[in-house]
């Protein structure tokens, strides 16, 4: 009964938050500034791609906990299945976010982009924590967790491997004393990514502080790699001007 209390809680947390996030996210028109698109329209578009890209996490995320709902039964596979049908809401709420961002960030002005941004952050978190919730509740075991991981992160390597193709495709075009310390930079680059799977790989620990450990590494890389990858971007953009 505990479990089951627990379980439908979250249910209803994660349904009471759901649209805590503004559903209209251009709706912030204060910006009295040049739509984005005419200051930086390759950055700025890249920006609302990268949150299209998490949801092929969230999907990811989603696949592999309905794996482990399909093994249980009775009032545990009721609760699970409760749990999950509030994330898929939150991932289907997020979708329409980032659709909405993507078809309209080249016309809307920075201070819409960024409201955008913020808002698909925000559900983004928010999926992430009513995740954890369920996890907790539910106790899922390390293998489960692991597994959800190493599945966010093998559908953020596509988008990471993508963006690191543009890059050396951009820096082809400059000039060969330019391109050797950008290539050094893009290697880097990769090599985050691999360190970030090898992070999670080491997840052996099933306490609670491990666990934390690895999300926060996992969430650290994928800033870095943001970071990274628009320093060198701006670096190559600004060679060739």
């Amino acid at each position: 009964m505990k479990a089951r209390k627990s379980a439908i809680g979250l249910a209803i947390f994660a349904q009471a938050t759901l649209f805590a996030v503004p559903a209209a996210i251009a709706q912030d028109t204060t910006g009295q500034g040049q739509p984005a698109a005419q200051n930086d329209p390759s950055l700025a578009r890249r920006a609302v791609e990268w949150s299209r890209d998490r949801l092929a996490e969230l999907d990811a995320t989603i696949v592999v906990l309905e794996k482990e709902s399909a093994r249980l039964q009775g009032e545990a596979r009721k609760n699970a299945d409760e749990a999950l049908k509030a994330l898929r809401d939150r991932r289907d709420a997020y979708r329409a976010q980032a659709e909405e961002a993507a078809a309209n960030a080249r016309t809307w002005t920075d201070a819409q982009v960024a409201a955008a941004r913020k808002s698909l952050d925000d559900g983004w978190a928010a999926f992430q924590a009513t995740r954890d919730r369920y996890l907790e509740a539910a106790k899922v075991d390390l293998t489960t967790r692991r597994a959800i991981l190493e599945a966010e992160l093998e559908a953020r390597q596509k988008a990471w491997r993508n963006s690191i193709d543009e890059l050396r495709g951009k820096a082809s075009k400059l000039a060969a004393d330019q391109r050797a310390t950008i290539d050094a930079r893009i290697a880097a680059l990769n090599a985050q990514v691999d360190e970030a799977k090898a992070r999670i790989a080491r997840l052996e620990d099933a306490s609670a502080e491990a666990w934390d450990k690895t999300k926060k590494s996992y969430a650290d890389a994928q800033k870095l790699f943001s970071d990274t990858y628009t320093s060198i971007r701006k670096t190559i953009e600004d060679a060739t001007k």
